[in-house]
């Protein structure tokens, strides 16, 4: 198996690209199915196993079942203390994460922009989502789950590392 050197946010371009002049031409090569199904364009289980373990997660405690919501890929994995899942969809503002309520804070990780995002539901001490929006129009959502209360400020910290770790294999 060769190991593919394209950059992950290029390779979500190509493929749009490559949609929409097929939908110019009238050929159908992309179907509903590629338009709807984010994993068609990036699929987070298909993040590198050194990164995941460097974040800290067994690579083969990987789950496939945590996108939750229609429009959402997704993959997680799980330590003894706590359990990290990327989510991934084509469209959305990052406005749109987290619900009524949501408290969005700016932030920086490994040179992008993004949000830390806490929803009005969620216990700060356990739960803290890094949203990072794409190029293409995309969002990616890091959200972690600590087994245990810690701090939000631990459990952010530890959010936004986590993403860091994985930036380099995220779509730009």
């Amino acid at each position: 198996m060769t190991k593919s050197t394209a950059v992950p946010g290029s390779l979500v371009r190509h493929r749009l690209l490559w949609c929409v002049l097929a939908a110019a031409l009238g050929t159908g090569a992309c179907g509903p199915a590629d338009v709807t199904d984010p994993a068609a364009v990036w699929d987070p289980c298909d993040l590198p196993a050194d990164l995941i373990a460097e974040a800290g997660f067994p690579a083969g405690s990987q789950r496939r079942d945590v996108a939750a919501e229609p429009g959402w890929a997704g993959c997680g994995w799980s330590s003894g203390e706590a359990v990290v899942r990327v989510l991934f969809t084509t469209a959305g503002s990052p406005a749109d994460v987290g619900g009524a309520g949501a408290t969005h804070t700016e932030i920086t990780v490994a040179d992008r922009a993004g949000q830390r995002v806490q929803p009005a539901a969620a216990d700060p001490a356990v739960t803290c989502t890094v949203v990072l929006p794409t190029e293409d129009g995309g969002l990616i959502r890091v959200r972690l789950d600590s087994a245990g209360p810690g701090t939000g400020g631990e459990v952010c910290g530890r959010a936004e590392r986590v993403t860091s770790v994985l930036e380099p294999a995220l779509p730009a």
